[in-house]
C-alpha cells in the first residue's frame, strides 16, 4: 500500500499530461483474495493512472517473459513471489508501443524504495 501512495505523490509532483501510470494489482499475499477496495483504488486518484485487477496474473506472467527474452535491459533485483513479479516500478521511454515490446529504461521494485530511481528515469526519459 505504501508503494501506491508513493505513486500518487509521484503523479502530485509531476504535471506532465503525458504521463502515464498503469497500476496492476493481483493476489500474491494471502489476504489477497478479491480485488482492491474503494479505499486501496483510492490511494491513487490521479486520472493518469489507470488501475485494474489482475487476478490471472497476465502482466506479471508476461513481464516474466520478456525479461527472459531481453537480456541486457534492466531487470529487478527483487519482488518475485510464487513465480510472478510484483511491487515493481517500470518506466518506458515517451511514445513506447507494447506491442513492440519496449526497452524499459527502469525496472526495479520494491516500488516505495525506488522512488529516487523511478523519478530520475521518469526525467531522464522526459529529454
Amino acid at each position: 500500500m505504501r508503494g501506491a501512495s508513493a505513486i500518487e505523490n509521484l503523479l502530485t509532483s509531476n504535471s506532465d499530461p503525458k504521463l502515464r501510470v498503469l497500476v496492476v494489482w493481483e493476489p500474491i499475499l494471502s489476504t489477497d483474495f478479491r480485488p482492491p477496495g474503494r479505499s486501496v483504488l483510492a490511494r491513487i486518484s490521479d486520472k493518469r493512472a489507470k488501475q485494474f485487477w489482475d487476478p490471472e496474473h497476465a502482466v506479471a506472467q508476461e513481464l516474466g517473459r520478456i525479461a527472459k527474452e531481453r537480456p541486457g535491459g534492466p531487470e529487478p533485483a527483487c519482488c518475485v513471489s510464487k513465480g510472478f513479479h510484483w511491487d515493481e516500478a517500470i518506466v518506458y521511454a515517451p511514445g513506447s508501443q507494447w506491442k513492440q515490446m519496449p526497452p524499459a529504461v527502469f525496472w526495479n521494485g520494491p516500488v516505495v524504495r525506488e522512488m529516487t530511481g523511478i523519478e530520475k528515469a521518469i526525467h531522464r526519459s522526459d529529454r
